[in-house]
């Protein structure tokens, strides 16, 4: 899947997790540790002399445990509380704004140049930002990696061309399927990667869609990243029947659509939240989070959903 952010391989430790979320997790967490030492071990171990040894030893860790989540959540609590000191002279739209930003995490947009694409600071007036009136490159920079998709996928329907997007998870080297045969409209005729990074594509990524390509049997395909490509990436795909879109030739592109089709197409890529980055896993708009590392983005089922994205200026 092609993704404006680079996904987190490295899935967060248990107390990263408490010290990151709503206190209602950690707290959870003391009380699951603290039916594990009252109940589950001794009723587990209890019935032999063996494991009964090796219960106490589970025991206590299973209390420390409960003692550390416990901290942790009276911790996040307290944090969570309105302070009692006088908070420093603010202006009068400051305070609704941030109460708005902390009801709609998803709406902070601040990310990593590695690979995925730019979004920007939450702004701190009050007032909404203005929605876009004219296409240009930093605006292709900060559309979130699916509406980027998305995007790519529509702009070829405009250009009259069928066109079908594969679904979340993994992709197979292939976000767009285009169907041209008019004889046969269910076969491929070319296949579209989509990689919405904040650098350029290295030849990794273009050898794989050429692998694409031979396993489905298209003899063409297009490769769309804002930031371009590295120069092996651009030979590689010269010898392979790629053609390679980066965020000058796509923004020429779309400048030279008629107006009625190119409003059409700016209004679909800005409609509400699009800078925040979906999960890639669920498909729902991910929460800013704080970690050990620093901010990352998270996906608000956690923890069903493990999903993360890192931020511009991570390091991990």
């Amino acid at each position: 899947m092609s993704r404006r952010y680079r996904k987190s391989r490295r899935d967060p430790g248990l107390i990263e997790i408490a010290a990151t979320s709503d206190w209602k997790v950690s707290a959870a967490m003391a009380a699951v540790c603290v039916l594990a030492a009252t109940v589950i071990i001794p009723a587990l171990f209890g019935s032999s002399r063996v494991l009964g040894s090796l219960a106490l030893i589970v025991v206590p860790l299973a209390w420390l445990m409960a003692v550390v989540f416990g901290g942790i959540s009276l911790i996040r609590l307290l944090r969570q509380r309105p302070q009692d000191s006088p908070a420093p002279p603010r202006s009068p739209t400051n305070r609704p704004a941030q109460a708005a930003a902390r009801a709609t995490e998803a709406s902070l947009p601040e990310v990593d140049k590695a690979p995925l694409a730019e979004s920007f600071a939450p702004p701190t007036a009050g007032a909404p930002e203005a929605r876009p009136t004219a296409w240009s490159r930093e605006l292709i920079d900060r559309i979130e990696w699916k509406r980027f998709e998305d995007l790519c996928c529509e702009f070829y329907r405009v250009k009259g061309l069928r066109a079908e997007t594969t679904r979340l998870g993994a992709d197979g080297g292939v976000d767009i399927r285009l169907f041209q045969d008019d004889s046969d409209p269910r076969r491929c005729t070319a296949v579209v990667q989509c990689k919405a990074w904040n650098q350029a594509v290295g030849v990794k990524p273009v050898r794989e869609l050429r692998g694409v390509m031979a396993h489905e049997r298209v003899e063409r395909a297009f490769f769309m990243a804002p930031n371009g490509f590295t120069d092996e990436a651009r030979a590689f795909a010269a010898e392979n029947r790629i053609t390679l879109l980066d965020g000058k030739l796509f923004l020429a592109m779309l400048e030279r659509l008629p107006e009625t089709l190119r409003r059409q197409l700016l209004d679909f890529a800005t409609e509400g939240d699009w800078t925040t980055p979906t999960c890639p896993s669920c498909g729902v708009k991910m929460a800013a989070r704080d970690g050990t590392h620093g901010r990352f983005w998270g996906c608000v089922r956690f923890p069903k959903c493990r999903a993360t994205l890192q931020m511009r200026g991570s390091t991990a």
